[in-house]
């Protein structure tokens, strides 16, 4: 083949085998279709048939693909959420709220004001009820007038408990009556009476009026009185007779204004007495007479 120029081209074909082209045309495009057809059962490899599925199959591969779907709907959402900014939402919040001062001061005025009607309801309320004259629970007084009355009463009731003194008097006993402040305790009421027995004695000269009584202690029917150490002495200047007498003087004064008391043991000084000279004191002393 020539150009325009009149030179000669060549083209060259790869693997393009020598044809003759002194064959017919016919024959040749033969050759040349035999040839793509062989070059397309290289190519084309045989594809193994494709089994059909069944209803059930497809419905669950349908569902599998939108479950599928929906689980990457799902993390989208998340993501979107994750990346929401909260700490700007939370100072919007922050900055709509009052100061905490003033919150403060909110609250407590919100108690006073519920103190305040709770004890304007509450004294209403009994105010109400006196007028009313309903029954009384326990010992509660409604006017000021009532607690001048209780006190005025009680005060009375307190200055007015009696007891009676038994001094030896010859054979018997003389008794002598006396009035205390009550109100106390049973032990402070006892030390009260025993120390005015022992004063009536000191006035009659039968004690020393060194002789007292220290302290006190009652247990059961057993009551415990510690003197002091004149007390033995004057004991024994008395003689035997006239020691029984007083300390029998002792113990009825105990046993009539204290029951169950019916026994009383003497200490001096904390300690057990063990001169048995004049009477003996080393047990419980009860009445002889």
């Amino acid at each position: 083949m020539r150009d325009s120029e009149g030179r000669q081209r060549h083209f060259v074909i790869q693997d393009k085998k020598d044809e003759s082209y002194d064959s017919p045309s016919v024959r040749r495009r033969g050759i040349i279709k035999g040839r793509e057809e062989e070059v397309e059962e290289v190519l084309e490899e045989p594809r193994a048939p494709r089994p059909r599925k069944s209803l059930r199959e497809r419905e669950m591969e349908e569902e599998e693909e939108s479950r599928t779907l929906r689980r990457g709907r799902g993390k989208k959402r998340l993501k979107e959420e994750e990346d929401y900014d909260y700490e700007e939402e939370d100072e919007e919040n922050y900055g709509s709220k009052a100061p905490k001062i003033v919150r403060i001061f909110a609250w407590v005025a919100l108690m006073i004001i519920l103190f305040a009607c709770g004890y304007l309801a509450t004294n209403y309320f009994f105010s109400w009820s006196d007028k009313k004259g309903g029954e009384r629970i326990g010992s509660v007084y409604g006017t000021g007038s009532e607690v001048k009355e209780s006190a005025a009463t009680e005060e009375t009731a307190a200055s007015n408990t009696k007891y009676t003194l038994y001094l030896p008097d010859g054979e018997g006993f003389q008794s002598r009556g006396i009035d205390i402040t009550g109100g106390g305790t049973r032990e402070e009421d006892i030390a009260k009476v025993m120390s005015m027995y022992v004063d009536s004695l000191k006035e009659t000269k039968a004690l020393d009026p060194a002789v007292s009584i220290n302290e006190i202690f009652q247990s059961g029917d057993w009551l415990y009185l510690n003197m002091t150490p004149t007390f033995q002495s004057s004991l024994k200047s008395l003689g035997k007779a006239k020691a029984e007498k007083l300390l029998s003087g002792f113990t009825k004064t105990v046993q009539e204004n204290f029951p169950p008391l019916k026994k009383v043991k003497f200490y001096v000084n904390s300690k057990e007495i063990t001169d048995k000279n004049p009477v003996d004191l080393t047990q419980p002393w009860e009445r002889t007479n």
